[in-house]
């Protein structure tokens, strides 16, 4: 997100279900070795999970200082009392008048179900709501129910199934397309 779009979205506490506050905010370009930190934390089992783009040192400097500043990609962090980056969701266009952004999350395993996803979620529809495609699409795995569960809680909804090709080590296995309203367009 360009800074001065980014500008408009401050900061914003989030209460875990389990007492726990972590900060909400905007992906900025200083984020990369705590980005490449967070990656290093995602067990390559969960790589099958997330497969827009390898969770390497490498992406993650990339994520924050070439992306962050970017029209084209907006990402939300959740950082916990001691700075580190908790996890983070994201959507991304290729061109400045896509009609939709591709939507993808990933959360340090400690925080999974604590309502960081949710917490990451909403603040980046919101965001949504003024800055990018009016709509979003993700995939997931039908081996991922609470992903799926979450994704539908926050407006998501199925537009087909399908078959995601093998990733890496990963065989092709069964996902869903699901699809959501971002904003009305313009």
């Amino acid at each position: 997100m360009l800074p001065d779009a980014r500008s408009r979205f401050t900061p914003i506490p989030a209460n875990l279900k389990d007492g726990r506050v972590i900060t909400v905010r905007l992906l900025e370009p200083t984020d990369d070795e705590a980005l490449a930190e967070f990656y290093s934390t995602v067990p390559r089992d969960d790589w099958r999970f997330y497969s827009p783009h390898p969770l390497t040192r490498e992406m993650a400097y990339k994520k924050a200082q070439d992306d962050a500043d970017t029209e084209t990609f907006v990402c939300t962090v959740g950082i916990d009392s001691a700075g580190l980056i908790v996890g983070y969701a994201w959507y991304r266009w290729s061109e400045p008048d896509s009609p939709t952004s591709e939507f993808g999350i990933c959360i340090r395993r400690e925080y999974q179900g604590s309502g960081t996803g949710q917490a990451l979620m909403s603040r980046l529809l919101e965001v949504a709501k003024e800055y990018g495609p009016p709509g979003m699409y993700l995939t997931v795995q039908k081996a991922n129910p609470r992903a799926f569960a979450l994704y539908k809680k926050m407006g998501f909804y199925v537009v087909r199934e399908q078959m995601r090709g093998q990733v890496e080590e990963f065989p092709a296995e069964p996902e869903y397309y699901m699809e959501r309203i971002a904003h009305d367009p313009l």
